[in-house]
């Protein structure tokens, strides 16, 4: 049952990939960007002494989504458990996030918010920003056109005790930090 489930989630995210180019017509990018994310928290596994029974979903300073991450998420579960969304501003007030979005940020920020997070397990989703993964981010959109719609940085996950699951994998364009990897 649990494997049905899996292949149908897996299927449902290879259909939003394959989709995405032509989802203007239908959905806003940000309609699209908002469906991957609530399918990325099925395919992502917390430490339990850090996930209770809600994601915590922030998002960094600017707020390209406005309103359609509480449409896409709010009464809907991931893995069984419920959404709450905020807007942080601070990077104090990121410590207890379980996804943190960002946006529009600059590098020398992004590097800061990275090392207030160090260690943990907040999986951090930059939104179309060139090097994110390379800087330690855990996730990246990729532009429009790109052969891959995300980038996955899958050292950075297991870094911060975060499993990603082989199925989302498969989908992302893998980063390694690792120079012995190439």
């Amino acid at each position: 049952m649990k494997t049905i489930r899996n292949i149908t989630i897996v299927g449902a995210i290879a259909v939003l990939s394959l989709i995405a180019g032509s989802a203007h017509a239908q959905y806003s990018e940000y309609e699209v960007k908002a469906a991957y994310v609530f399918n990325f928290a099925k395919f992502i596994e917390w430490p339990e002494s850090y996930i209770g029974d809600t994601i915590q979903l922030c998002i960094y300073k600017d707020d390209p989504f406005g309103i359609i991450l509480e449409k896409t998420m709010i009464g809907r579960k991931a893995n069984g458990r419920n959404w709450n969304i905020r807007r942080v501003s601070n990077i104090n007030d990121i410590g207890n996030c379980h996804i943190l979005i960002l946006s529009g940020t600059k590098q020398h920020e992004i590097m800061q918010v990275l090392k207030a997070i160090d260690k943990k397990p907040i999986v951090t989703i930059g939104d179309e920003m060139a090097g994110f993964c390379m800087l330690g981010g855990v996730i990246n959109f990729m532009p429009q056109f790109s052969k891959h719609q995300f980038e996955i940085n899958k050292d950075a996950a297991d870094g911060i005790g975060v499993k990603i699951s082989p199925k989302l994998l498969l989908l992302a364009k893998i980063i390694s930090t690792k120079e012995d990897e190439f």
